[in-house]
């Protein structure tokens, strides 16, 4: 049996940033349960929320940096 689902990668650690190169951290909002990314770096204006789950965070990381570097090359 396989798993059609895509592969999150090492779900331990979190991805560099799509626009900026720097580590983003994924956390979960108390509040709503939800999860978010958001690049660490204080001028950069990369993040991404409302994640279901840390996973799919982490598989939107991946998302954003394969569609950023496609736009600009």
């Amino acid at each position: 049996m396989t798993d059609s689902r895509p592969s999150a990668g090492n779900v331990q650690w979190g991805w560099r940033c799509p626009r900026c190169d720097t580590d983003v951290a994924v956390a979960r909002n108390p509040r709503t349960g939800t999860f978010s990314w958001e690049c660490e770096e204080p001028d950069c204006v990369a993040v991404g929320f409302g994640f279901r789950s840390r996973r799919r965070a982490r598989l939107g990381v991946l998302e954003y940096r394969e569609r950023y570097r496609s736009v600009y090359r």
